[in-house]
């Protein structure tokens, strides 16, 4: 469902927006964080033959030609088998199969064109962000494929959880010892034992490097 469809709803339905941390990802290769997800009756009826299933709509915070879409879950919930080339579908129910066909207004909205396109970006090469100012040189990188649009976005979300990230080894304080913990895993049976370091004289050294380089 995208956004301009949403807006349209009661402000009742809209509180039965629930919150979602799935990005969606489009085929440029750029993620989308979803308003949330919501869900409705859908019917899908040629008449005599109906069929009813609850449907969970994706809310993208986007605009389209199109106010919302069936995505594959559905269908497949629907047991329906579109045919884009004769503009059918068709959907089995309990009084028998239902053909729905494409009517004018549907046809009409499919081969307009939309008003306005929108902007791809115009980058070549990553973006080396800097999001802390206070470490310049701990920068983020960022696509050149992802739109102007998503990437203001991104940056707000970055800027405002700035400090989930640890930028020094003084921020990696107060991690709980059930999560990460150092151990020196010594067999406490075997008691400490204090090496001292034995002083060679010349001709001992001499000899101990001819070793070594006979070895080599």
């Amino acid at each position: 469902m995208y956004e301009q469809c949403f807006e349209q709803l009661d402000e009742e339905d809209k509180e039965r927006l629930k919150p979602i941390h799935a990005p969606v990802s489009g085929f440029g290769g750029e993620a989308i964080h979803p308003r949330g997800v919501i869900s409705f009756p859908v019917t899908l009826s040629a008449g005599t033959h109906s069929r009813t299933k609850e449907v969970e709509f994706l809310v993208l915070p986007a605009t389209s030609k199109h106010d919302i879409i069936l995505g594959r879950e559905a269908i497949g919930d629907f047991n329906a088998h579109p045919s884009t080339a004769h503009g059918v579908v068709g959907v089995p129910t309990c009084t028998g199969l239902a053909i729905i066909h494409v009517n004018q207004h549907c046809f009409a909205t499919e081969s307009s064109k939309p008003s306005k396109i929108p902007k791809q970006s115009q980058r070549s090469e990553p973006e080396k962000w800097v999001l802390n100012k206070k470490f310049p040189d701990q920068t983020v990188t960022i696509r050149p494929t992802i739109s102007e649009i998503v990437r203001t976005f991104l940056k707000q979300l970055l800027t405002k959880n700035v400090d989930v990230f640890a930028w020094q080894p003084a921020d990696m304080t107060g991690v709980p010892r059930s999560i990460a913990e150092h151990k020196l895993r010594v067999n406490q049976m075997f008691t400490p034992v204090v090496q001292k370091q034995r002083k060679m004289g010349p001709e001992q050294t001499k000899a101990m490097n001819e070793q070594v380089l006979d070895l080599l």
